[in-house]
């Protein structure tokens, strides 16, 4: 009868390895629900639709701009406080790599990049952010499906959706997040989803 080599080894106590928790790469859900609750495109969608109630068509343009600009400050600001008070292992890797080794080359794009992924991926319905561009100079994304567009053709009609004012907000949130940063930075649309079928945005650094 053959020896069985391992049974000693099997018979033989052994302490157990406990890991230590998890990272989470996943954003924080305490985060998602405060910035959904505050940001949620139904909510913006109906103030236009309130701001346009009774007004002339001349007028739509700049009543929309001036809401979705400030809208757009308020929740790029807003992201990028609760992106601090809840990081997630994604920024956090980020933040390390630039602080211990000086690398502010890494800065740009990655911070931008993990500060608009939040703000989309809080207040939209898609899980992912589609990245076309990300390198040391240029940073280009796309919103498909934006929940933000459904909402306003939905309570304002289609004529006010396809005059893409609420581009206006996605690209002040934008302008707002490379001044916070003192970034400089150029921020475009380059598609839009009345247009396009998505809307594309480009920040450049300088």
């Amino acid at each position: 009868m053959a020896t069985d080599p391992f049974k000693t080894l099997r018979e033989t106590p052994y302490p157990r390895y406990v890991a230590p928790k998890a990272y989470s790469f996943d954003l924080n859900e305490k985060m998602i629900k405060l910035l959904r609750e505050e940001f949620a495109p139904v909510i913006i969608a109906g103030e236009l639709a309130k701001a346009l109630n009774g007004k002339k068509s001349s007028q739509v343009e700049q009543i929309a701009r001036e809401l979705f600009e400030e809208y757009g400050q308020r929740w790029m600001r807003r992201t990028m406080q609760l992106g601090d008070e809840y990081p997630d292992r994604t920024i956090e890797i980020v933040m390390e790599t630039v602080d211990h080794q000086g690398n502010q080359f890494l800065f740009f794009p990655h911070v931008p990049q993990r500060f608009i992924e939040i703000a989309y991926l809080t207040t939209q319905s898609f899980l992912r952010l589609p990245i076309i561009v990300s390198n040391q100079r240029d940073l280009v994304y796309q919103v498909p499906k934006c929940l933000l567009f459904s909402q306003i053709k939905e309570k304002c009609g289609n004529e006010v959706a396809d005059l893409m004012t609420c581009r206006h907000a996605c690209l002040k949130a934008l302008e707002t997040l490379h001044q916070d940063i003192n970034l400089d930075a150029v921020v475009k649309m380059t598609a839009s989803t009345a247009k396009d079928g998505h809307c594309e945005f480009s920040m450049k650094k300088l």
